[in-house]
């Protein structure tokens, strides 16, 4: 008996422990013009806010804010922050309280048009809208890019390469939200094989950004995607 009044009591000061360490409470404006500066190194304005917690698309969040923000010094340049409170064991919450935002892949986004624009590369740029009811509210950013071969991969690559580079000149981190999406498909192909390849954040993780890097990556993609149609067949 002694054991399990010493084992609850253990329980309860774990828990109590647990919650004294969580951050319940949403992000003031100021916060997160202060985490923005930190993250970018320039000053930065909220412009409004919003709750969405209840047309989020996330049914793990106890609590969501939308910020619409704008560089200090370029109050034309709109993005979005979003302050999402997470339970992730024993229905508590605050154990995920965190800050994402759309500055870097907006960045991205417009180094990447300004790159293609002169090439005949054909893309379209998707985006994830988290807020249920809204199309204004997006927090991810897809490029796809079709199709992709031997003929213009090197231009695909060079493209890509360079939106990263610029994308790092005016913000450290490479954008955690921007998917690359890339159909590869050889002319000797038959029609119905194409191979989709993503460069996301897991490969921005292991791989660099180069030219040569990204072309050995998709190339060995598309071998691997071979192999299996030579051992399963079409």
């Amino acid at each position: 008996m002694a054991g399990k009044i010493k084992a609850r009591i253990c329980f309860i000061c774990a828990l109590a422990l647990l919650l004294s360490s969580c951050d319940f409470r949403l992000k003031s404006e100021r916060e997160v013009e202060k985490y923005l500066e930190r993250q970018y190194g320039q000053e930065f304005t909220v412009l409004s806010s919003k709750s969405v917690t209840d047309d989020y698309y996330d049914d793990d969040v106890w609590r969501v804010r939308a910020y619409t923000v704008s560089p200090k010094d370029d109050p034309e340049t709109q993005f979005f922050v979003f302050n999402t409170v997470k339970g992730e064991s024993f229905g508590v919450p605050g154990f995920r309280n965190g800050l994402r935002d759309t500055y870097s892949l907006d960045i991205f986004g417009k180094a990447f048009e300004m790159r293609a624009s002169d090439t005949d590369m054909e893309y379209s740029f998707d985006y994830f809208y988290p807020i249920k009811p809204s199309l204004v509210y997006y927090s991810d950013l897809y490029v796809n890019i079709e199709p992709v071969s031997s003929e213009n991969l090197e231009t695909v690559c060079t493209v890509l390469s360079q939106a990263y580079a610029d994308t790092s000149d005016v913000v450290k981190n490479i954008p955690y939200g921007v998917t690359v999406n890339l159909t590869y498909r050889e002319p000797t192909w038959l029609e119905n094989q194409s191979c989709l390849i993503k460069i996301d954040s897991l490969y921005l993780s292991r791989l660099d950004t180069n030219t040569e890097t990204i072309e050995k990556y998709i190339l060995d993609e598309a071998g691997k995607y071979q192999k299996r149609l030579q051992q399963t067949g079409p």
